[in-house]
């Protein structure tokens, strides 16, 4: 008797089947913002007005556009989600380090109580806030410091995890906000957002204080004969930097010094504080045999690699800045806020007569006003806004 074609068929459909269901999630169906894993959360640096934590694990991509694992903190607001969900504000940290202890998620931020005073002032507008540790920081593989696209996607796929491990409990609404290298980060994230986050979510604006937007200048210093003294956080910043760089292009290293090598694999263990102590007096030069710039292709690679967004924006912009910057020096930022004036970009720019760590608490109350009135779709004076950068202009010349 013929066996029938539907006969055989069901038990390699039914084998098949098993075999789906035994393979891991991330061969089945992995994408950007899947959620992983996601368990409550407890450590002294959680901001006092959370309610609730959750570490999360998802899946993001790596700073080679491989689907990698990512892993973040979800902080809740007290009270019960109003109708629509919490808003939510997608937090960019600064500098940590590169070592996976380094990661705020299991060592804190470098500056806690001040970044956490900063986060409890969105919490306590009953916004959800979301911080990504950002791939290879925490999470398997390497961490690239400051490659910008890489950190705004891991920031955006942390609230699409949030989303799926929370629901309706979160509104799509959503805007970014960073400090220092989280807040070039959340310019890029905002610059993104539409055709990064996928349907579904509602990305409103960008606030970012203490935003570096013009690193590739830092390769003109980067030379044998560059032999000022410099902070220690100046030369971490450096180490960290030139790591990154070597990850996706590894023809640097023929410009390095061995004191160069030896630099950037003591940045691999030590997070920021303690490297900068240890670096505190160092030149820039006694990391090169040759100059950066006599790298081919380098000027490319850099704006690849470092580069914030100049046009496109859709939604509006804040920029705060401290006048009295040096990590991140105040007119490099101010002009590329008048740039993006200048073609049209929806930007508003705001200065304080303090250094790069005093930033963020000098700029509070204009980025908690600022969210407020982007997630409540208030009018955006652009000219208002242009005509102040202008005065700002006048003022610095």
């Amino acid at each position: 008797m013929k066996t029938s074609t539907v006969s055989r068929t069901r038990p390699l459909l039914a084998t098949l089947a098993a075999t789906l269901l035994a393979l891991p999630a991330a061969v089945q169906a992995a994408e950007p913002g899947e959620l992983l894993s996601a368990a409550p959360y407890r450590a002294a640096w959680v901001p006092s007005k959370a309610s609730q934590a959750y570490l999360l694990s998802y899946r993001t991509p790596d700073h080679h556009n491989r689907l990698a694992q990512g892993t973040g903190l979800l902080y809740l607001p007290a009270g019960t989600a109003p109708a629509g969900g919490w808003p939510v504000v997608s937090w960019a940290h600064g500098t940590q380090g590169i070592a996976d202890h380094c990661a705020p998620s299991r060592s804190g931020p470098t500056h806690a109580e001040r970044d956490g005073r900063f986060l409890d002032a969105f919490l306590a507008q009953g916004y959800a806030v979301v911080a990504a540790d950002y791939q290879g920081l925490g999470s398997p593989g390497d961490h690239a410091y400051l490659h910008v696209r890489t950190a705004a996607r891991n920031s955006i796929d942390m609230v699409k995890a949030s989303h799926r491990f929370l629901g309706g409990r979160l509104s799509p609404r959503w805007v970014s906000v960073g400090y220092s290298q989280g807040g070039a980060a959340a310019l890029s994230a905002g610059h993104q957002a539409a055709a990064y986050s996928g349907p579904g979510l509602q990305y409103k604006g960008s606030f970012t204080a203490g935003t570096p937007t013009a690193v590739e200048i830092t390769a003109l210093v980067m030379r044998p004969d560059s032999r000022s003294a410099n902070p220690g956080a100046l030369n971490a910043y450096h180490a960290y930097l030139l790591d990154g760089l070597l990850q996706v292009a590894p023809q640097i290293d023929r410009v390095l010094s061995p004191q160069g090598r030896a630099r950037i694999a003591l940045a691999r263990q030590h997070c920021l504080t303690d490297l900068a102590a240890q670096l505190e007096g160092a030149s820039t030069g006694e990391m090169f045999s040759a100059p950066l710039t006599s790298v081919p292709g380098i000027w490319t690679l850099l704006h690849d690699y470092l580069g914030v967004p100049r046009h496109g924006f859709t939604q509006p912009l804040m920029l705060a800045h401290g006048t009295r910057d040096q990590d991140v020096p105040y007119l490099t930022t101010l002009l590329y806020a008048a740039g993006l004036a200048l073609r049209g970009e929806p930007v508003a720019f705001r200065q304080y007569p303090v250094d790069h760590r005093a930033t963020l608490d000098a700029a509070t109350a204009d980025g908690v006003a600022f969210v407020k009135a982007r997630l409540a779709d208030a009018r955006f004076d652009e000219a208002a806004e242009a005509t102040g950068l202008e005065k700002l202009l006048d003022a610095a010349r």
